[in-house]
């Protein structure tokens, strides 16, 4: 009998997704529950729908691990994953949560419904800013388990790509925001300086970075293979390439919207050197974690942690407590 029920819902554009991830839960055994909902007006419902659908989960199947539609099982959750858990990584000076991955079980269905109800209440915030500010106040250990974007060669138990190591266990890719990139840059980062008029331009270089995030093959050797001239379809790591049209995407997404490869002038390199030291600080989620408020009901549910002295006036000089 499995100690979890996997779980997951997915909109109708996201169907193909849900069909890898039940397959990878029948390989592995997992229980699961993964069922398609109607398509929100905006991501943020999307988001908050998915909190609102844990905490019924949770009680009605108990421990759950909530994945992305969009993740892949590559290896055996490993039996050290316990409930309360979640994902983190490094961003500027603080470490964020990604709720891609998150186990909980009935002892956390109080936290669900706060969870819940500030999620609607911060109705331009990610549910994972909203679960981090909670956490924050919360003295509730948590287990967080370390998540990579871009080194290839990471130890990491989870990868946000469709690359892997020896040790990845949980795939959690982003080529489903490749319809619309935009709309996910703006959910996470708050209003863009409109440094780029042309529209298109603007898509294909967003649509590039989700290209050198994800891909999980040779990238030089698909630079050679897009210089030919060569009229046909090139299948790669679950990307399409064809050289004479300059066009790709990845296999769910070359039907309808393939992307014309040549964004100058971006260069693979200047990504690299761009990602070296991982993520910058990013001032929308910090300016929105500062914002937040509990309320007083809120306190009785889990005992708050303890402030240091003068720690408001550390935060007010800009000092690390």
């Amino acid at each position: 009998m499995s100690r979890f029920t996997v779980i997951s819902f997915y909109t109708p554009d996201f169907a193909h997704f849900a069909t890898d991830l039940r397959a990878d839960c029948s390989r592995f055994g997992y229980p699961f529950h993964i069922v398609q909902i109607d398509k929100s007006q905006s991501l943020i419902d999307t988001w908050d729908r998915k909190v609102e659908f844990i905490h019924d989960a949770i009680k009605r199947f108990g421990t759950v691990l909530w994945l992305d539609v969009e993740c892949r099982l590559l290896s055996p959750i490993p039996e050290e994953w316990a409930a309360p858990l979640t994902s983190t990584f490094p961003m500027g000076n603080s470490r964020p949560i990604s709720t891609g991955v998150l186990m909980l079980n009935r002892s956390h269905a109080p936290l669900a419904e706060v969870w819940s109800r500030h999620a609607r209440k911060n109705n331009n915030l990610p549910d994972d800013f909203v679960l981090e500010f909670l956490l924050s106040q919360y003295n509730l250990p948590f287990n967080y388990i370390e998540t990579e974007f871009f080194d290839h060669g990471s130890s990491a138990q989870i990868v946000r790509g469709q690359w892997k190591t020896n040790n990845t266990v949980v795939q959690h890719p982003t080529i489903n925001r490749w319809p619309d990139p935009l709309r996910y840059s703006l959910a996470f980062n708050g209003e863009e300086l409109p440094t780029e008029t042309d529209e298109a331009m603007k898509l294909a270089r967003k649509r590039k970075y989700l290209y050198w995030r994800n891909f999980g093959g040779d990238f030089k050797a698909v630079d050679e293979l897009m210089a030919t001239e060569e009229d046909f379809e090139h299948k790669l790591n679950d990307w399409i390439f064809h050289p004479a049209t300059q066009q790709y995407a990845p296999v769910q997404y070359w039907s309808t919207q393939p992307e014309l490869f040549g964004v100058k002038p971006l260069t693979y390199a200047k990504f690299k050197r761009n990602t070296a030291n991982g993520f910058n600080e990013n001032p929308f989620r910090v300016k929105a974690l500062k914002r937040m408020r509990m309320e007083n009901s809120d306190k009785n549910i889990y005992p708050i942690k303890k402030k240091q002295p003068l720690s408001w006036l550390k935060t007010a000089i800009g000092l690390k407590n």
